[in-house]
């Protein structure tokens, strides 16, 4: 133990790659590699030669599309006023007392009652099954950090 202990506190060598050197080395290579396809793409949808681009250019290019696919995209609904915000309700609430029968007649708001339920029932599963996927991408990716940068 003592021995692990003492190649473990050894100064830095040159010729080792630890853990620090080795993430700013994969940093320097993601962004190379986002460099080329970023500077592809603007050659293919441009034109402008490799050697002609700059950041600046790219972004100016970028905002000129992203105006003229903002004016292709459909624009917001109109706003609902009041009066048809209170008839929608009524009639969701109608259609679920419908679901519930006679005696959801008697009970106030046994409509949004019934649409809560369905919903938190039906939304459920894909929660909790995401909230499983978080926790395992969590561990996947404290192993593999821990792997490839950690002691």
């Amino acid at each position: 133990m003592t021995a692990a202990h003492e190649q473990q506190s050894v100064p830095l060598n040159p010729d080792d790659v630890h853990g620090a050197t080795l993430l700013f080395v994969d940093m320097g290579v993601r962004s190379l590699m986002m460099r080329q396809a970023r500077q592809g793409a603007v050659t293919r949808m441009f034109g402008v030669p490799r050697a002609d681009q700059s950041f600046l250019a790219t972004a100016i290019l970028i905002g000129a599309v992203a105006a003229v696919l903002r004016d292709l995209t459909p624009r917001p609904w109109p706003h609902t006023t009041g009066a048809e915000a209170r008839i929608g309700a009524s009639l969701v609430n109608v259609a679920f007392r419908g679901i519930a029968g006679a005696p959801s007649r008697n009970m106030p708001l046994a409509g949004g009652l019934i649409a809560f339920a369905l919903l938190s029932h039906s939304v459920r599963p894909a929660v909790a099954g995401s909230a499983r996927e978080i926790r395992a991408l969590t561990r996947e990716v404290r192993a593999a950090f821990g792997a490839r940068y950690g002691h």
